[in-house]
Formats: C-alpha cells, sequence, structure tokens
C-alpha cells in the first residue's frame, strides 16, 4: 500500500509536464491574421481610404451646355419671316486654387493613413486577443491535469481508509471524508470542462471557425522573464504602438485642415467656351473667365480657421491623453509581470518544496497510524492549492506579457524555453 501511495504521490507531484500540443500558437496567430473578420473588416476600410486620395485632388467634372435658341435671331431679323434658330454649345470647367487640391490631396493621404494603421492596431489587437485565450485555455488543460490527479491520488485513500476501517483501525467518517473530497473534483471538473468549451468556442471565434471545432490541448510552458526596462518600453510604445501612430497622423491631418481653411481666402476660377450654330453651320464663338471674391471673409473664412484651429488644439490634447493612457497600460503590464515572477521564484523554491514534504510526511505518518485521516487531507489540499496557483500566477504573466507587447506594439522577445516546470 505505501509504494502504491508513492507512486501516485510521484504522479502527483509531476504532474506539471507539457501536454502534448496539437495547435501551435504561432498557427494560431497566422490563422487569426488571415481569417478574422475585424482585421479584414479594417483593411477594406484602408483600400476604400486609399481610393479617396485621387479623387480628393481632382477637379470637378467640367459642364456641358445645349442651348436651343428662337428669341435672339427674331429680335435681330425681324423683319424676316422665318429668321431661323440659334443653337449654342458651352463647356463650362471650374479650378479650384491649385494649392487647395495638392491640400485636399494631401489631407486624403493622412486620412488614408490613419485608417491603416487602425488596421495595423486591430491586428496587434487580434495577435494579444489569441495570446490570452490560449493562455486561459492552457491553464484550464492543466488545472483539469492537476485536479484529476489528484483524484487519482485521493481515490486511493479512499480504498485505504475503507480497508482500514473495515479491520477497525480507523474511523467510517475518515472514509466519507475522503469520498467528499472526490465527489469535490468530480464537480470542479465538470465546471473546467463547461470553461474550456466556452474558452475554445471564444477561440474559433476569433479564428472565424466554426465554435464547436475542437482544437486540441494547448500546453503551459514558463516564458524567463526577459524584458526592457520601464523607460525602453514607453519609447518602444510611442514610437510602434500603431494606436499613439494614429493620433499622431490625426495631428498631422488637422494641421492640413487649418492650412487648407487659411486657403479658402484665395480666390477659385470659371473657365468657358462657347459655340453658336446658324443654318447648320458653327459660326462665332465666345469665351469668358470667372473669380469667384471671397467677400464674406469676416463671416465664413475667418471662422473656418478658428474652427479648424480649435480642432487641431483639440486632437494635440487627445493624443496627449492617449499617450499617458498607453504609458499607463505598460507600467500596469510591467508591474504585474515583476510581481509574477517573484511570486514564481517563491512558488518554485519554498511553497511546492515545502507542500511536497508535507504531503510525503502526512502519508508516511497516516501509514504508521501517527497522522489522522484529516491531516492527509489538508496537506493533500495545500499542495493542490499551491500548484493551482503557481500555474495561475504563471499564466497572468503570460497574459501581462501578451498586453505589455499590444501596448508597446513589439514583439519583446518572447523565446521560450521549457523552463522550470511543475
Amino acid at each position: 500500500m505505501k509504494k502504491t501511495f508513492m507512486s501516485l504521490l510521484g504522479l502527483f507531484l509531476l504532474s506539471g509536464s507539457a501536454l502534448a500540443v496539437e495547435a501551435t500558437l504561432q498557427d494560431l496567430i497566422d490563422e487569426a491574421l488571415e481569417r478574422n473578420p475585424r482585421i479584414l473588416a479594417a483593411q477594406a476600410r484602408y483600400e476604400a481610404a486609399k481610393a479617396r486620395i485621387p479623387q480628393a485632388s481632382s477637379l470637378e467634372d467640367p459642364r456641358f451646355d445645349y442651348k436651343y435658341d428662337r428669341m435672339i435671331p427674331r429680335m435681330v431679323n425681324s423683319d424676316s419671316e422665318n429668321p431661323g434658330a440659334m443653337r449654342v454649345y458651352g463647356v463650362t470647367q471650374e479650378f479650384p486654387f491649385p494649392t487647395k487640391l495638392l491640400l485636399r490631396g494631401q489631407i486624403a493621404s493622412k486620412e488614408a493613413q490613419i485608417v491603416y494603421a487602425q488596421y495595423l492596431e486591430k491586428k496587434n489587437a487580434v495577435i494579444s486577443e489569441v495570446k490570452t485565450l490560449y493562455a486561459e485555455l492552457a491553464l484550464i488543460y492543466k488545472t483539469i491535469e492537476i485536479i484529476r490527479e489528484n483524484k487519482l491520488l485521493l481515490e486511493q485513500l479512499n480504498k485505504s481508509a475503507s480497508s482500514r476501517y473495515s479491520v477497525g483501525k480507523s474511523s467510517q467518517q475518515d472514509v466519507l471524508k475522503a469520498q467528499v473530497e472526490i465527489a469535490k473534483m468530480d464537480n470542479e471538473l465538470v465546471l473546467l470542462e463547461q470553461r474550456r468549451q466556452v474558452l475554445q468556442a471564444r477561440l474559433n471565434t476569433v479564428l472565424n471557425r466554426d465554435p464547436s471545432l475542437e482544437r486540441g490541448s494547448v500546453a503551459v510552458r514558463e516564458r524567463p522573464a526577459k524584458f526592457p526596462e520601464l523607460a525602453k518600453l514607453n519609447e518602444l510604445g510611442r514610437e510602434h504602438r500603431q494606436e499613439l501612430a494614429g493620433y499622431r497622423l490625426a495631428v498631422d491631418r488637422a494641421k492640413k485642415m487649418v492650412a487648407l481653411a487659411k486657403q479658402e481666402y484665395l480666390p477659385d476660377f470659371m473657365i468657358r467656351y462657347e459655340r453658336m450654330e446658324r443654318d447648320s453651320r458653327l459660326k462665332e464663338w465666345a469665351g469668358m473667365v470667372g473669380v469667384t471674391l471671397p467677400l464674406w471673409f469676416w463671416q465664413k473664412q475667418n471662422f473656418n480657421v478658428k474652427e479648424m484651429k480649435a480642432e487641431l488644439k483639440g486632437m494635440q490634447a487627445v493624443y496627449q491623453e492617449e499617450e499617458n493612457a498607453v504609458f499607463l497600460e505598460i507600467k500596469e503590464n510591467y508591474a504585474e509581470l515583476e510581481a509574477a515572477g517573484k511570486l514564481l521564484a517563491l512558488y518554485r523554491t519554498a511553497y511546492l518544496p515545502q507542500a511536497e514534504q508535507t504531503l510525503k510526511a502526512s502519508l508516511s505518518g497516516y501509514e504508521s497510524n501517527q497522522v489522522d485521516f484529516l491531516n492527509v487531507l489538508d496537506s493533500t489540499r495545500l499542495l493542490l492549492e499551491f500548484k493551482l496557483d503557481y500555474y495561475r500566477i504563471l499564466i497572468r504573466q503570460e497574459i501581462a506579457f501578451a498586453e505589455l507587447e499590444k501596448a508597446t506594439g513589439r514583439e519583446l522577445g518572447g523565446e521560450r524555453t521549457g523552463g522550470h516546470e511543475k
């Protein structure tokens, strides 16, 4: 019996070995980048924004006029009974001041760049979501594995308690306590399976796949705590976070809008050419040049410039707010990573070894009638909680790392090792 206990205990203590991986994280990320509807929609918006650039800098369509006139010939040739009709063909083209077209094209180009930055940010967010769901799903698989191992140990303890009760060496209460603990494990496994299915469905939804599709187990592996210092992370966030890049482009666009508003003080032009037909022959022609006069500038152009300057000032404030938010996001996840690294070290070097030794001593004492059954159960629960807490912290670290990469807009090394697995 003691050998059986020790073999089950060894299995429980070593239950942190890596699970088989059927779908790697990189495979899932590549699939999400290819199929995610949010990414595809953002890409389509960018293509639409690019198509607006040449439109913005294009001239308005020319206008063609046709005029059929019997009044003027009759007035000119009043003595004639049939003076004939006059037909007039005209073409009109309007020309805004040349620098206005240039600025409109530049504004449309900035808008397309903003949409492209939003597209890249959407990809960044989807990658982070995949990593987070992958980590949460890995935790569920690991938790199920640990609880199953714990259940096997409790079932063996139940058999031992039943045998000892049958020969009068222990009370029936020990058997009942073991059975209650096993029932708790069964209940927890049901809830974990429900949670696993939900997470799997959410991951499939991000990948634009059937929510009921099963993808196989994923493994928890510890990440080495290697990432840049906080100041460097802030610099990376300012430079590479696409959300901030989009707001910088929005500030540039607002500056162009101010320049365009000032251009409205300048006149626009119009050219018209006409040909007149009488007696089926094209005869006289006429030309006309027109120019707009920004006569009401104190009501229109002045306030347009004022409006655009206010928009620029507001956008600069929004950018500063978003930059501060990014720095806060970096700081929060940086602190989370530091705390998780320290806690994981404590669990590896102190908590888990101590809990393992405590359980071994309790099992040995129970076999020699020196420790009661409740003490063994307490030791089993303690080790189980420590192991689960260890992996919860490990997943918190993984999620914080994914969020830190999202906040900086960059991969931060991301190298994984087999680590120290429990």
